[in-house]
């Protein structure tokens, strides 16, 4: 028995499932897709957020601007 024989014995038994595979690429492939999209999506939310926030604060100041200039009696 030689080398090879040897390794190779030990797995008669086993049977090589080939075709979970692709299910199992197919399962992992759309499971990243979704992670990426509410990555992307939540990144996209964060930023639109921010934007309005940051046009309220400026529009809020432009009103405390106006309000201090105004005449006092």
């Amino acid at each position: 028995m030689g080398i090879f024989a040897r390794r190779f014995a030990d797995n008669e038994g086993v049977v090589l499932l080939v075709g979970e595979w692709v299910p199992a690429w197919l399962g992992m492939s759309v499971t990243f897709l979704v992670a990426a999209l509410g990555v992307v999506g939540l990144g996209w939310w964060v930023l639109r957020k921010d934007k309005m926030n940051r046009a309220a604060q400026e529009a809020e100041l432009a009103a405390a601007d106006t309000t201090s200039k105004e005449a006092h009696h």
